[in-house]
């Protein structure tokens, strides 16, 4: 299992923190205009609720968020429909951001933020998952998608 040095949420700051000057660097290619940003405003708040949701199980059930050794495989609650909701909501919360931000490029962000996510993090958490949850992880992976 390879080492992860860093943890998502930084990478989700750091995204959030790299889109904001498009809005106002790239003028020209701000597109998004009202009636439209509020759906920004609506994709940030259920993105937000992705992220608290899925936290407040992982403390119901005494499992890290971290990458510390998982205690249990979530199952409850929004985890019956994603294995992964609070990257889920954290990818709806920068698109949201992009479109408050009106600036088509910024939509950079939210796909930087997938790829890391998808390709860097969810594998080795997988692998991790599987190792110390064993069968009960493989159960849930066949029935519940990585993202939706």
């Amino acid at each position: 299992m390879k080492k992860i040095i860093s943890i998502p949420p930084n990478y989700f700051y750091l995204l959030i923190i790299l889109a904001i000057p498009f809005r106002f660097f790239f003028k020209d290619l701000n597109l998004i205009q009202f009636p439209w940003n509020i759906l920004g405003i609506i994709l940030m708040i259920i993105g937000i609720i992705f992220v608290i949701i899925p936290y407040n199980l992982f403390v119901k059930y005494k499992t890290p968020e971290k990458f510390q050794p998982s205690t249990c495989v979530v199952t409850d609650g929004i985890y019956k429909y994603s294995r992964n909701p609070m990257y889920l909501g954290g990818l709806i919360f920068l698109i949201g951001l992009v479109i408050i931000l009106q600036n088509v490029l910024a939509f950079i962000a939210p796909i930087v933020f997938f790829l890391i996510i998808n390709y860097m993090f969810i594998p080795y958490e997988e692998e991790k998952m599987e190792t110390e949850c064993g069968q009960d992880y493989l159960l849930y992976k066949k029935k519940v998608s990585r993202w939706l």
